[in-house]
């Protein structure tokens, strides 16, 4: 894959959305982390990043939020946009909603993928997604009808399970990311191989001192890194996240 053909931020903008529907106003978040990974590939070539987040939620269970990230493109930006609405039903969560996924300065023109006709293609893109939670575990999904770089319908189903023991936060997580054909991973992936799907996957362990929050995590996805060019970004590898939420 060449890092110019990207993917992302779903995963850690949903948890603070939902950290921000159960503090009903506004909250958010700054972290830096040695790596930023959206569903298993690097947006950063492998190399650190700087995010952020803001979430506003009325106490009716709507929200709205900006997540954004610096990345490795020409406009070197990622922002986020997300609307929905969360709540519980008993000891069942719920989290429903959709997402604009924008990378100003990063276009048509500078993208550098073209369409099977030759077509220059855009990079942004929307989805929508929804999730139910019981007892620590989480299943979800997300829809997008035209992917990154125009490719078509996607379709991005995961599990995840969050624990707390002795005062450290665990992890777990794997999603499975479905296109319509091996061509459309390709447009959105600069992928070289033959599959039409990948798994991605994470664990982790975070520990919050004094308001700051320290997590690693191993994390990447199952693609043969000579498919993605033997560049390294969907490879497993540790990072590391510090983040201070306000």
């Amino acid at each position: 894959m060449k890092i110019t053909i990207l993917t992302k931020a779903l995963a850690a903008a949903g948890l603070m959305t939902a950290a921000a529907v159960a503090n009903a106003g506004v909250t958010g978040n700054v972290a830096f982390t040695t790596d930023y990974l959206f569903r298993g590939i690097s947006q950063t070539s492998n190399n650190a990043a700087v995010q952020g987040t803001l979430s506003y939620a009325h106490e009716s269970g709507f929200y709205a939020t900006a997540w954004g990230s610096s990345i490795s493109s020409p406009g070197g930006f990622e922002l986020d946009t997300l609307l929905g609405y969360a709540g519980k039903a008993g000891d069942v969560g719920y989290d429903v909603g959709v997402m604009r996924y924008n990378y100003p300065g990063w276009n048509d023109n500078n993208l550098g993928v073209l369409d099977a006709s030759g077509n220059p293609v855009e990079p942004d893109y929307n989805e929508a997604y929804a999730s139910v939670s019981f007892m620590g575990a989480k299943l979800g999904l997300a829809f997008s009808p035209d992917y990154f770089a125009e490719s078509d319908q996607f379709l991005y189903v995961y599990l995840d399970y969050a624990k707390e023991i002795a005062g450290v936060g665990l992890f777990a997580h794997v999603g499975m990311n479905s296109f319509d054909d091996t061509t459309m991973m390709a447009q959105a992936l600069g992928y070289g191989g033959n599959d039409d799907s990948y798994i991605d996957y994470k664990v982790a362990a975070s520990k919050a001192v004094q308001g700051v929050t320290f997590e690693l995590a191993y994390m990447g996805s199952d693609i043969d890194d000579a498919d993605l060019g033997n560049s390294g970004i969907g490879e497993g590898r540790f990072v590391g996240t510090i983040s201070k939420s306000f």
